[in-house]
């Protein structure tokens, strides 16, 4: 880790602030939110937890900022799938690449997305997939994906008219309880194929979709996936 330092007049300084961010996120990741403290991140920066709050406010301004990279990561990550021809197929791959950033660090999807504050002196509202307002930055950024696929399902006749902010978070909505699940190790080795994949496609159907259609969307975003990921 960079040991940046508080410049000579006490400032924020943007090195530092950056250290202390992956910090937070390294100890998230690999020992969960119990143990975040300012103690902790700031001995890891070789810095004292006053840089903590010279930079951030604080905690809750540390978490905010640690989050909000996360959603940084997730945003990029979902710009790298394009857009098709096929926004079922499109929806699908964002899907599956919100499953993967859940389970290469699930700590800290747990910091961005879980019920509840890691901490209970810390207010903090994580998001409203209905409106993209959040705490967090670029939180709206990457749901605006799903939203501008589901836009593109509705307009091309694919979904059922309805509002596309409405039918990504129907979609979201049953994604996240599956990946909670998954994390917590509720759904053993046949989640996937047994729960998710039917349970989406059920939703598909039920919003307007073509159940074969929806099959061959399968495929397409699937092998998507496997592309980008190598």
């Amino acid at each position: 880790m960079t040991n940046g330092r508080v410049g000579a007049s006490g400032g924020v300084n943007e090195a530092l602030r950056e250290s202390l961010v992956q910090a937070t996120i390294e100890l998230v990741s690999t020992e969960g939110l119990h143990a975040l403290t300012a103690r902790r991140v700031s001995r890891m920066c070789g810095v004292s937890t006053m840089a903590v709050y010279t930079n951030f406010g604080g905690m809750a301004g540390l978490i905010r900022a640690a989050g909000s990279a996360g959603y940084a990561q997730l945003a990029a990550r979902m710009h790298e799938c394009g857009v098709s021809d096929d926004p079922i197929a499109d929806l699908l791959l964002l899907g599956m690449v919100f499953r993967d950033e859940a389970q290469r660090r699930p700590e800290l999807f747990q910091l961005m997305f879980g019920t509840g504050s890691p901490r209970t002196d810390i207010p903090l509202r994580r998001g409203n997939v209905l409106t993209g307002a959040s705490d967090f930055e670029h939180y709206g950024e990457s749901f605006d994906h799903v939203v501008d696929a589901a836009r593109r399902a509705v307009e091309s006749g694919l979904l059922k008219p309805t509002s596309p902010r409405s039918a990504a978070a129907q979609l979201w909505t049953g994604l996240y309880g599956y990946v909670q699940l998954e994390n917590s190790g509720h759904l053993g080795e046949d989640g996937l194929s047994e729960v998710l994949v039917p349970a989406i496609m059920n939703l598909l159907v039920g919003m307007g979709s073509d159940r074969e259609m929806v099959g061959a969307s399968v495929v397409r975003a699937l092998t998507q996936f496997v592309a980008l990921s190598g």
